[in-house]
């Protein structure tokens, strides 16, 4: 491939300079020459063996500490180098230095000359990569044009926060940024700004660590971007633009209504490269259309509707969903510690008919929000959401999903973790699934009649896989990894930068066509870190007014990963704390409950069971897992620390979801193994304690749908496609379980009002969230919550999963919110020296 051509990174003509320094930085984890020919900075040596490194250097005079002479660095930060003293040679002479790393040997040989040849260039770096908004982060490959010296011509855009930086190996294990904006770099600094836009040539020389910039003049001829500012395809009433990603094949045509157009790749544009595209005249609304591949119809990656159970798309004109009175103002949300997010499967929650919800709207989309409906004189539905206190509903997938594709089957059941189409409303949850604006008009009335309840909306989406390989097969394998890493054999590669702009182009089209406000990723643990971050910056960046959830699990599908340290996992999510991602903190969540598919209990889990837990964890994760320093998200922790956040939104603090066993299941089978009844009033306690918790702790608490009225599933751990009868919600529970709802409840309110319990950084809970654990089964956590503008002074939080735990008060009188697994129980009434904190309960005191 022309280098000019790499990564869509385009070559046009010459112009003028553009100029700044590059300093010297710390070195990969390797063997690096440092002496006299490079001002003892570090140079790469050349590995011939697996234990033999060379370089060849030419010495003059030596400096003003000696005469010729060098050192062999293994980190390039000295903390191991040979020999003890610096290793001399003469002057005015060339030699080739090999260094045997299992004996420390050296052997130094005499050479004429270190000078290679004009194909052979003499370089201090093995490689060197561009990496930058421009290219979305992935490794453009620069090329070695002379002497130590790296090119690459690079197009931007002039986005907002454009940046770049350079990186050796392509894996951000030796990178070079700008501190402070000054032209000089070091090792994993921040991002140099460039603020211009148009085509640049990028030279770096790799000795001086100097870099420039030379502006290229536009090009005169065949410069054009697109009819069209994203793929898929773009519709107007006069002409429809249609576009797709296609890097191996060129047989590329359109099927529109039964008719084919041959496409034409056109150049690069908007950030996006080897692109395909036909501009059809005329007005194709509703028309369905398929891309054609080599001969094989594909769906189209970025369809915005799709025929049930078809390879047809439909062009859709989505001013036409539009709701007749515009968007309803979203849910205020200040901080995303404020979130309580309520995890809700759209058939679970109004199938059965005890919902009182419309016989055609239920287990639909508009079945979730119509308001009204109860059973018994008890509000069900979203009347229940909004009465239970949760600030975030966040649904199961509700894109276009595989299972279940006829949709006259009505007692088909799926989760949906099985995409098909990413940017479409399921057909299921439609009552006019073969009316297209209308189905997406229903998401879109879903969401607003949530955002005038005061629910913000998140999205559960699988990105990490497809439904199955036939999904992209065709259109590239690119789209897939080679490692199947999702467990499902077709995981999806970000890392292919025109892949991870798909990602970050349905993200963007979720939030700005359907109003979603964020978004819980399935295995996010597939997904390079910084490849999230960027997602999560470009979100951020394009919708500041809207404080989006962006967070998801930090694991895989069980595989073994040979890019495990570049992955999302709780000892990487801090380093991109700036782009507002957390995860799900699962150290906490098997501290208070245990394993998760049966009733036993893990060294030091269980503590909801006072079965000798590890109280430790417990400190932590109720700290909202805030690292042990916060000087910096890049320092190095154990994959899964669980003191992993630089900000306490990183932490999603759950007990259970709607993988494993229900919370109610999981306690009977725990009860069980301990020989307790399941009619025990014990074990009732249990499913209030282990969520108060949750819900006073910071970070951002998660609840599974239906645990705050007792929810089973029969014990089934795995009910993706169980039937109805073990899925849905009996809205009898609540009606039968009226105290464990009051506590969720009042518990949710005290949270609500005040921001003690939601602290929004490192700093604030490090300096006013006093720890200690007295006794064992005991962790006190005093909070000094007037600094955060609530009117409570100073709060006390009290878990005890043991005996009941006399506490000795500090000074001044001290009032009860919350006391003996009832929130209602304490009503304010003033202690002063002690107070009795029950076992398996949170206790809670304050001062104002």
């Amino acid at each position: 491939m022309d280098k000019r051509d790499f990564m869509g990174l385009r070559l046009c003509a010459s112009a003028a300079m553009v100029g700044a320094v590059l300093a010297s930085s710390a070195a990969h984890a390797d063997w690096f020459f440092r002496g006299t020919p490079n001002s003892w900075q570090t140079t790469q040596m050349e590995q011939v063996s697996a234990t033999e490194y060379v370089t060849c250097q030419s010495f003059n005079s030596g400096d003003g500490n000696g005469g010729p002479r060098f050192k062999i660095d293994r980190y390039g930060n000295w903390q191991e180098n040979y020999p003890n003293q610096d290793y001399t040679v003469a002057g005015n002479q060339s030699y080739e230095i090999h260094f045997f790393t299992d004996t420390q040997q050296f052997q130094v040989d005499p050479v004429a000359s270190c000078q290679q040849q004009p194909d052979d260039y003499l370089k201090t770096f093995a490689s060197l990569n561009f990496r930058g908004t421009p290219n979305g982060w992935a490794a453009g490959a620069m090329a070695l044009v002379a002497d130590y010296t790296w090119q690459l011509d690079v197009t931007f855009d002039g986005q907002t926060n454009q940046r770049f930086k350079f990186d050796v190996y392509g894996d951000w294990s030796y990178n070079f940024g700008d501190n402070n904006a000054d032209g000089v770099l070091e090792q994993t600094g921040g991002d140099i700004f460039f603020a211009q836009s148009g085509e640049y040539r990028i030279t770096v020389n790799d000795q001086t660590r100097q870099y420039s910039l030379e502006a290229l003049q536009p090009c005169q001829t065949n410069c054009g971007g697109s009819d069209s500012e994203t793929l898929g395809a773009v519709y107007s009433a006069d002409k429809t633009v249609f576009s797709i990603w296609s890097p191996d094949h060129s047989d590329v045509v359109l099927n529109l209504n039964g008719e084919s157009h041959a496409m034409s790749l056109v150049p690069d544009f908007e950030g996006y490269s080897q692109v395909y595209q036909v501009t059809v005249d005329g007005d194709h609304r509703l028309k369905p259309y398929q891309f054609v591949i080599n001969g094989i119809a594909v769906r189209d990656p970025y369809g915005k509707m799709v025929e049930p159970n078809t390879q047809n798309n439909i062009v859709m004109d989505m001013a036409q969903t539009d709701l007749a009175a515009g968007w309803s103002a979203r849910p205020t949300f200040n901080a995303r510690e404020d979130a309580v997010i309520y995890e809700v499967h759209v058939r679970d929650f109004t199938i059965h008919e005890s919902a009182g919800v419309s016989a055609d709207k239920r287990g639909k989309f508009l079945g979730m929000v119509e308001s009204g409906t109860q059973l018994n004189g008890l509000k069900t539905g979203i009347d229940h959401l909004k009465e239970l206190g949760i600030t975030h509903v966040q649904l199961l997938p509700v894109y276009d999903f595989g299972s279940c594709p006829d949709v006259n089957d009505t007692s088909c059941y799926n989760w949906g973790y099985d995409p098909r189409n990413f940017n479409v409303p399921e057909e299921r949850y439609s009552q006019t699934p073969f009316d297209y604006e209308n189905r997406a008009r229903e998401f879109k009335t879903m969401v607003d009649e949530f955002h005038k309840a005061g629910i913000r909306v998140v999205m559960d989406v699988v990105y990490n896989h497809t439904y199955s390989d036939e999904m992209f097969e065709n259109i590239s394998s690119q789209y897939y990894t080679d490692t199947d890493l999702s467990g499902t054999g077709n995981s999806v590669d970000a890392n292919v930068p025109m892949v991870s702009r798909m990602i970050r182009d349905s993200l963007e089209y979720w939030v700005r066509e359907y109003n979603i406000d964020g978004f819980r990723f399935d295995l996010i643990g597939i997904f390079d870190y910084d490849e999230v971050g960027e997602w999560g910056r470009h979100l951020n960046e394009t919708f500041p007014d809207r404080n989006l959830l962006i967070y998801g699990e930090p694991w895989n599908g069980y595989a073994s990963d040979p890019r495990e340290p570049e992955r999302v996992r709780l000892g990487t999510i801090g380093r991109i704390a700036d782009a507002r991602v957390g995860v799900f903190n699962p150290k906490f969540r098997e501290a208070i409950k245990g394993q998760n598919d049966n009733g036993g209990c893990n060294d030091g889990d269980c503590y909801a069971f006072n079965n000798n837990p590890d109280m430790w964890r417990i400190e932590v994760g109720s700290r909202g897992a805030i690292r042990y320093t916060n000087a910096d998200g890049n320092a190095p922790i154990d994959t899964w620390d669980p003191m992993f956040a630089m900000d306490p939104e990183q932490s999603i603090n759950y007990v259970s979801a709607h993988d494993n066993l229900a919370l109610r299941d999981k306690i009977l089978q725990w009860a069980d193994i301990a020989g307790v009844s399941r009619d025990s009033d014990y074990l009732r306690r249990i499913q209030m304690f282990a969520n108060g918790i949750v819900l006073t702790s910071q970070g951002i608490p998660f609840l599974h749908g239906g645990v705050e009225i007792m929810r089973d599933k029969q014990e089934d751990h795995n009910s993706y496609r169980s039937p109805d009868s073990i899925n849905q919600y009996y809205w009898q529970w609540k009606q039968d379980n009226a105290d464990i709802f009051a506590y969720y409840q009042d518990v949710i309110a005290m949270r609500n009002a005040h921001p003690g319990f939601r602290l929004t950084s490192w700093d604030a809970i490090n300096n006013d969230v006093r720890s200690e654990r007295p006794r064992y089964g005991v962790l006190v956590n005093r909070i000094s919550a007037g600094y955060h503008g609530d009117s409570w002074k100073e709060i006390i939080v009290i878990y005890n999963s043991s005996d009941n735990y006399t506490y000795n008060l500090p000074a001044g009188t001290w009032r009860v919110a919350m006391e003996k697994s009832d929130p209602a129980a304490g009503n304010g009434r003033q202690v002063t020296g002690s107070i009795v904190a029950e076992g398996t309960a949170v206790t809670v005191l304050y001062q104002e």
